[in-house]
């Protein structure tokens, strides 16, 4: 369809709140800001696959918690088609505190917190986690689902 790779993954994505703010991490050399979080491996189911990528990134031990909801993109690389499922978990950190910067335990990463009415400044994707964090934090009833695709 595309004349080159095409990449079907589910991800497990966590938000992580300290009093209003919220963590996002980002790829060096990238313009956009995504969730800790990453790719479910063979065999794992989803809760797994979020602690573990957070003992990975930040070094830190996680309580995954309350479902939250999910967000289907797509988006293209030079090689690769992907189109990916983020399912949206709350997660708690016991020492993890907004005053303070996260260690990224990964080279290609860093992580910083953002206030919640900065999600739009700090390019958030995919772009309809925005909605899906505010519908949240609002208290309505859950779980969501938004997607990049138009036939949504």
């Amino acid at each position: 369809m595309y004349g080159y790779q095409q990449s079907k993954i589910s991800c497990g994505r966590g938000v992580i709140l300290s009093e209003g703010n919220l963590l996002v991490a980002y790829c060096k050399g990238m313009d956009n800001t995504f969730f800790p979080g990453g790719h479910v491996e063979f065999k794992e189911g989803m809760r797994t696959t979020l602690s573990r990528e957070i003992k990975e990134e930040l070094g830190q031990e996680s309580i995954v918690g309350e479902y939250i909801g999910c967000v289907e993109a797509d988006f293209e690389l030079p090689t690769t088609y992907h189109q990916e499922l983020n399912h949206l978990f709350r997660v708690e950190l016991p020492h993890i505190d907004h005053q303070i910067l996260p260690e990224s335990q990964e080279n290609h990463l860093e992580f910083y917190w953002i206030q919640m009415n900065e999600l739009e400044q700090h390019n958030l994707q995919p772009y309809p986690v925005k909605e899906v964090i505010q519908r949240y934090l609002n208290k309505e009833e859950g779980p969501f689902w938004e997607s990049t695709f138009e036939d949504h």
